[in-house]
């Protein structure tokens, strides 16, 4: 296994080094990264920019505004919140390391004594609140799974900058993404 922690806060130099190992580099071992960044919104590769989040805010705010290679909703992360990266040799379908990844992340935080469980396709949850989300892409050769974990976040600009996707909340009776996410730091 190699093992990456860079301590740059740059989320785009991140992404490229994903895309690095997952789209160019051939090996048999996994790499894992843990990383952080600045005030920053992730966008996944499909989304429109001005539907999911508050551009000016984010501009006056000084958050980062960047596009990673994966599917799945924006993000809001920042020093407080801890990304990780597994990319791995494609072995399986995606949903079977989708799932490995998932369990070693609840693994982790119940060594903690953070009791988690995955829920839906993507969202690991504590106490009913999301604490973490996944996302994925391939290449012809890897896997990249990668992931948040709301750890001391700024969930008051979290939910500020983000635009609250009502179709998703209002099955579920959320009234807001506020309401919807916590830290995990509240648990230990």
């Amino acid at each position: 296994m190699y093992f990456i922690a860079d301590k740059s806060l740059d989320a785009a130099l991140h992404f490229s080094h994903e895309e690095l190992f997952t789209r160019y580099l051939r090996f048999n071992e996994p790499v894992v990264m843990i990383w952080q960044t600045d005030k920053t919104v992730m966008l996944g590769n499909n989304q429109v920019t001005k539907a999911e989040i508050d551009v000016d805010f984010a501009l006056k705010e000084n958050i980062n505004i960047v596009r990673r290679s994966s599917g799945g909703g924006a993000i809001f992360t920042d020093p407080g919140t801890i990304l990780y990266t597994f990319i791995e040799p494609l072995k399986y379908e995606s949903k079977i390391h989708r799932e490995k990844v998932a369990e070693t992340v609840i693994k982790a935080l119940d060594s903690i004594g953070v009791s988690a469980k995955q829920e839906g396709r993507n969202d690991i949850l504590t106490d009913g609140k999301k604490i973490s989300g996944l996302a994925q892409y391939t290449s012809a050769n890897h896997i990249c799974t990668h992931g948040s974990l709301l750890f001391d976040t700024d969930l008051e600009l979290l939910s500020k900058v983000l635009i609250a996707n009502e179709s998703k909340l209002l099955p579920k009776g959320i009234a807001s993404i506020r309401s919807r996410v916590t830290n995990i730091i509240d648990f230990i």
